[in-house]
């Protein structure tokens, strides 16, 4: 995909009416200047959540989320910007361009995406209707394994006929070019012809999170190599970022907060149709660490449900390797816990549901452990652990696991495990864990605010530093007497520091172009400053009201440079550091002065309170 123009999601913006898109899915209720309704993204009787019609920003007061029309989406769909981009230029009917990377301009795909479609309507009407050997034998085969032709409609499974060219010749005719057929790799170029990419196959269509078919996965008819083929990767169809069945399953996902991946489609299918809606495929690919943060965005578990027999457990050792940061406590809100479940008898899902029943499936699915450790008892597993020998082999393979999460809660959690397991103690698992090469996916790029969904308790000092922010987002008149405050060291409060530090980055701007601003470079900031200007209320004699808090602050700050100093007081002997002793004497008293004037005289004094804290 390539990137997205500011003057296309500008328009997309300006075209979105916030009211009129939030209507769609929530009951809204005009009470004066905002409208009020039930929030959609937690639980709640009582209205929290708030619209501002001027600004085009929400937020709920009741789970602290809030954006403009973008973040509703982003929440709402769980997608991620540039979809939701794409999502509102599509409800707004705006064409958009991607410049950069294999992007091509949007009405492009959606030729790609049309031919798709097309495509998989053909081939459907094959499956469903042809009387040729090959469609009987693919109906034979459906039918075989309990999909008849109701699941069939459900699923609008395919079949492509044996002709070389019969697909294309019907898409052509309908206005399709020869370009777009091969770009979409339903079609492939020999010499000056074209051939069908899938011939003799039941055909799986794969969608997008619309439910628009993107790409297709085929299963050969009676014998053939591959058994199994995928479309090739399209500007439309990505295999690192498709999951089979997430469309149909993302709601079910959302509801039970887990997602279940299985390797074949007749799999997910067989599992779907016997009431377990959440599961999901691979493309012929493994899963990758795009797949894991694709799910994350709807279920905050991810259970691998593999065949029982040796290929499975194979297949399932290879899945730790996405075992990253994302698994830790330390994720927060982006947390995904990675779990795997073996069915046993060496039966397949498709199988095993079939034979045994939902429920027993389901038990299964429960019954899931951790993948990391699944990984470190299967490790075990090939050691003598009754031989020093054995336990000292065994702890270095089973120690490399926890690289990835080494130095987090989780790898804490594991060290401790490990250390039972092997009859040892903490340390010296500890030093068997290699150290990563590099840092845990994400590190360093996270937002420095806390997580909405966090509850935190504001001490005054920090309520203090937040209304200075929230003045300074407000009023843009006294962001320079805010700077000096940051330069002063004066706002102590990380989260108020880095908003700040983004409100004073955007100039003069206000209302929805300093959301805009905020929130592009750190969502979190951005949705704290949403409902300071969505709620905004009048602030009374603006300069008054920042010296008053402005005073608050450089007494807190005061506090705390006493503190300091005493503790460095203490460390000193009267007597033998006699002139460091003085001049720490002093300074405390002067800080003790200042402070003291700050608490008699407030606001009136901060004007004249130039010089640095510390």
């Amino acid at each position: 995909m390539g990137r997205i123009s500011d003057e296309d999601v500008a328009r997309v913006r300006d075209a979105t009416d916030l009211v009129s898109l939030v209507s769609e899915t929530v009951v809204l209720k005009q009470k004066g200047r905002l409208f009020w309704g039930n929030c959609p993204f937690h639980g709640e009787k009582t209205p929290s959540f708030k619209i501002d019609p001027t600004t085009q920003l929400w937020h709920c007061f009741g789970c602290s989320r809030g954006g403009d029309s973008f973040g509703f989406i982003m929440e709402a769909e769980h997608l991620e910007f540039p979809d939701a981009v794409r999502r509102l230029a599509e409800r707004a009917r705006i064409d958009i361009i991607e410049d950069g990377g294999p992007g091509v301009p949007a009405g492009r795909k959606e030729r790609l995406i049309a031919a798709c479609e097309a495509a998989a309507d053909f081939f459907h009407k094959e499956l469903t209707t042809s009387r040729t050997a090959g469609a009987t034998e693919a109906r034979e085969y459906l039918a075989a394994r309990g999909f008849g032709s109701d699941v069939a409609r459900r699923w609008r499974l395919g079949y492509a006929a044996s002709g070389r060219d019969t697909l294309v010749r019907a898409l052509l005719s309908t206005g399709f070019t020869r370009d777009e057929l091969v770009d979409a790799n339903l079609a492939l170029a020999d010499g000056a012809s074209l051939k069908d990419r899938f011939f003799n196959r039941i055909m799986f269509p794969i969608t997008d999170l619309s439910g628009r078919a993107i790409a297709f996965g085929g299963r050969v008819v009676g014998k053939g190599e591959p058994k199994y083929l995928n479309s090739q990767e399209t500007p439309v169809f990505r295999k690192s970022a498709t999951l089979f069945a997430l469309d149909r399953s993302r709601a079910d996902i959302v509801a039970q907060a887990t997602a279940v991946v299985v390797e074949g489609y007749t799999d997910v299918i067989a599992l779907h149709e016997a009431g377990i809606p959440i599961a999901v495929a691979t493309l012929g690919t493994a899963l990758t660490q795009q797949h894991v943060k694709l799910l994350g965005r709807f279920g905050k578990r991810v259970v691998y449900l593999f065949d029982g027999d040796e290929a499975g457990r194979r297949a399932a050792l290879r899945a730790v390797e996405f075992v990253d940061w994302l698994a830790t406590p330390e994720a927060g809100r982006s947390r995904v816990d990675l779990d795997v479940a073996l069915i046993p008898g060496g039966m397949d899902p498709a199988d095993h549901v079939a034979a045994e029943g939902a429920e027993a499936t389901r038990a299964v699915i429960e019954s899931a452990v951790p993948l990391l450790q699944f990984a470190i008892d299967t490790r075990l597993e090939g050691h003598d652990l009754t031989r020093p020998e054995g336990r000292s082999a065994a702890l270095v393979d089973a120690a490399s696991v926890l690289t990835p999460v080494r130095d987090s809660l989780l790898g804490k959690d594991y060290i401790n495990y490990l250390a039972g397991r092997l009859q040892t103690d903490f340390a010296t698992v500890q030093r068997a864990v290699p150290h990563a090469r590099r840092q845990p996916p994400g590190a360093g790029e996270e937002s420095t605010t806390e997580p909405a969904d966090m509850p935190v308790r504001l001490s005054a000092e920090i309520k203090a530093e937040r209304e200075v922010v929230r003045i300074a987002a407000l009023h843009p008149s006294v962001r320079a007497r805010a700077r000096d405050l940051l330069a002063e060291g004066a706002v102590a409060d990380e989260t108020a520091r880095r908003v700040l530090e983004l409100v004073l980055d955007a100039g003069s701007a206000v209302d929805k172009d300093l959301f805009a601003f905020v929130s592009a470079r750190d969502r979190a900031a951005g949705e704290m400053l949403s409902g300071w200007l969505v709620d905004a209320h009048e602030v009374e004699q603006v300069e008054y009201a920042f010296r008053e808090v402005a005073a608050r602050i450089k007494e807190f700050a005061l506090g705390r440079l006493i503190l300091s100093k005493n503790a460095e007081l203490r460390a000193l002997d009267p007597k033998r550091d006699r002139q460091a002793y003085d001049r720490l004497f002093g300074e405390i008293a002067e800080a003790q002065r200042r402070q003291q004037e700050l608490r008699v005289h407030g606001a009136g004094t901060t004007d004249q309170e130039t010089e640095p804290i510390a």
